[in-house]
């Protein structure tokens, strides 16, 4: 709604600077007749350029799961204060109108399933096994970077002994227990960005 506005305005704004720049004399708020090329262009590629840089809705729900790092991990948790992994997908989501399932079985079964983790993107959920590495899907996270090389990726998530903490899919741990990863959003317009150097802990 807000970006319909300012690029109405801003046409708004040009027809007027058009329709003065046809009629003689200065404009009141200063002593320079403008030209088109002054004011209008300039005026219009700033509107464009602010409508292309908006943050998409990938964007949005990484930078509100990271609102939540450090916060800690409490079986059944459904935020804010505290989480589980798949209440903590679903609160994230949650503020952008999606209503997903407690568990992290259910939230598998929606969306479109991402077979190649090459073609991961941020925001995708991703699943793993149990802590017992036996049966079916038990863990929660939400991607946040990708190596589109690789297929290794960066994700956010509530872990049992660390709370709310950012996580690559390389580590030992996580690597032997992923399951799969589905798409609830449409595909990125934009590129990835880089894989953060893991930090050793």
């Amino acid at each position: 709604m807000k970006r319909g506005l300012a690029i109405v305005a801003a046409l708004c704004l040009a027809g007027q600077l058009w329709a003065q720049q046809a009629m003689p004399g200065r404009h009141p708020w200063n002593n320079h007749a403008w030209s088109v090329s002054e004011a209008t262009v300039p005026l219009l590629r700033n509107v464009v350029e602010q409508f292309n840089n908006l943050p998409d809705s990938a964007d949005r729900i990484v930078e509100e799961a990271r609102r939540h790092l450090g916060k800690p991990y409490h079986y059944g948790g459904k935020g804010p204060r505290a989480f589980d992994c798949a209440g903590f997908a679903r609160f994230v989501y949650q503020q952008f109108g999606f209503t997903l399932p407690g568990g992290s079985a259910p939230q598998y079964r929606l969306g479109r399933h991402i077979a190649d983790t090459r073609k991961l993107q941020r925001g995708d959920l991703v699943f793993w096994q149990g802590r017992s590495a036996k049966g079916g899907v038990g863990h929660t996270g939400i991607v946040t970077e990708v190596d589109t090389t690789t297929g290794v990726f960066r994700f956010i998530h509530a872990a049992t002994s660390t709370g709310v903490i950012h996580s690559y899919s390389n580590e030992p741990y996580y690597s032997r227990r992923y399951i799969g990863a589905t798409r609830l959003l449409g595909n990125r317009n934009k590129a990835e960005e880089p894989l953060p150097q893991r930090r050793k802990r």
